[in-house]
C-alpha cells in the first residue's frame, strides 16, 4: 500500500507541476497556449498567438519529463523511484502516459517492483482569469517482482502484512485496472500569483486476494512567480487509502520549477508527511523538455 501511495503521490505531483506554466510570459497558460515562443513585446490573442504567428501551422507540443523521487524515514528502509512522463498537447486537449519504477534499499540488497502505467486524456477551458482542466484515465497494473520484500508499516495490521507476504505475485499481476477522473482549477490572482486546486476520484480495481476500496485525493496550494524563470508553489496534498481499515496519507509540499530555455526546464520538490504511515521526507527531482 505504501508503494501504491508513492506512485499516486508522484502523479499528483505531476498534475500540480503542470497545472500552471507560462513559459513565454504572455499571460496565457501553456495548457491552452498555441504559440509557446511568442516574443515578449508582441500582443497575443486568447490562445497566446500574435499576428505574426497565426499563419504558422500548429502541430501541438510534446512534453517529456524524467526524474527521481527519494524517500527517507528512520522507521523504514529507504526507497527511491525513477519516473517517466510524456504529454502531448493539441489546442486545449492533451493525452499523457507515465510510470514509476521503485527501488527499495535494504540490508538484503535492492528490490524492485515492475511499473504500473497510467494513461489519461484531458481538456482545458479558459474562463477569464481561471483555467479548468478535466481528465479521465486508467492505471494498468504491472507485475510485482517475486523477490520483492514487503515491509510492515506502522498502521498495517498483521492480516494485511501476511497477505502481502504470502501472495506477492497475485497482488498486482491479477489485479484489475483502476479508473480515475480529476478536476484541476487554476485562478490567476495577478501576474505573479495564482491559486491551485485539484480533486481526483479513483475506482480501484480488485485482485484475486483483496477487494480494494475507491478513494479520493485532493490538493490545494498557492503559486508565485519569483522571476520570469523561477516559479514556486506551496500546497497541502491528501491521498485516500485503498485499504478499508487504513488511514489516508497527507503532506505539505514545496515545489519549484526553473526554465533554462523555452524548451528545457527543471524542477525540485520537497514534501513532509503529516501522517504516520508515509515516509516523512520526500525529495523529487525532474528534468523536462518541450518539442
Amino acid at each position: 500500500m505504501k508503494q501504491f501511495n508513492i506512485v499516486l503521490f508522484f502523479l499528483l505531483l505531476c498534475d500540480i507541476a503542470l497545472s500552471y506554466q507560462d513559459l513565454d510570459i504572455d499571460g496565457v497558460d501553456d495548457s491552452v497556449d498555441r504559440c509557446l515562443e511568442t516574443p515578449f513585446d508582441e500582443l497575443v490573442d486568447e490562445y497566446g498567438c500574435s499576428k505574426s504567428e497565426k499563419s504558422s501551422t500548429n502541430y501541438g507540443n510534446l512534453r517529456l519529463k524524467i526524474g527521481t523521487d527519494i524517500f527517507v524515514d528512520s522507521r523504514y528502509e529507504n526507497d527511491s523511484s525513477w519516473n517517466l512522463y510524456a504529454d502531448y498537447q493539441y489546442n486545449s486537449w492533451d493525452i499523457s502516459i507515465s510510470n514509476s519504477r521503485s527501488i527499495t534499499h535494504s540490508s538484503y540488497g535492492n528490490s524492485y517492483s515492475d511499473e504500473d502505467i497510467y494513461i489519461s486524456i484531458g481538456d482545458s477551458f479558459e474562463l477569464d482569469k481561471d483555467t479548468i482542466r478535466l481528465s479521465i484515465g486508467t492505471k494498468i497494473a504491472g507485475d510485482i517482482d517475486s523477490n520483492r520484500k514487503y515491509k510492515n508499516r506502522k498502521n498495517m495490521d498483521r492480516e494485511h502484512a501476511e497477505e502481502n507476504q504470502n501472495s506477492n505475485r497475485n497482488l498486482s499481476r491479477d489485479r484489475d485496472n483502476d479508473y480515475f477522473g480529476s478536476f484541476d482549477y487554476n485562478h490567476i490572482i495577478n501576474e505573479k500569483q495564482n491559486i491551485l486546486l485539484y480533486y481526483g476520484y479513483t475506482l480501484s480495481g480488485d485482485s484475486q486476494c483483496i477487494n480494494y476500496q475507491n478513494f479520493s485525493s485532493f490538493s490545494i496550494g498557492m503559486g508565485y512567480l519569483f522571476t520570469p524563470k523561477w516559479y514556486s508553489t506551496v500546497s497541502y496534498d491528501y491521498i485516500g487509502s485503498i485499504y478499508r481499515d487504513s488511514d489516508a496519507s497527507s503532506s505539505i509540499e514545496w515545489f519549484n520549477s526553473y526554465e533554462f530555455t523555452k524548451r528545457i526546464s527543471a524542477s525540485i520538490g520537497y514534501s513532509y508527511a503529516l501522517d504516520d504511515i508515509s515516509y516523512n521526507n520526500t525529495l523529487s527531482l525532474n528534468l523536462g523538455f518541450i518539442f
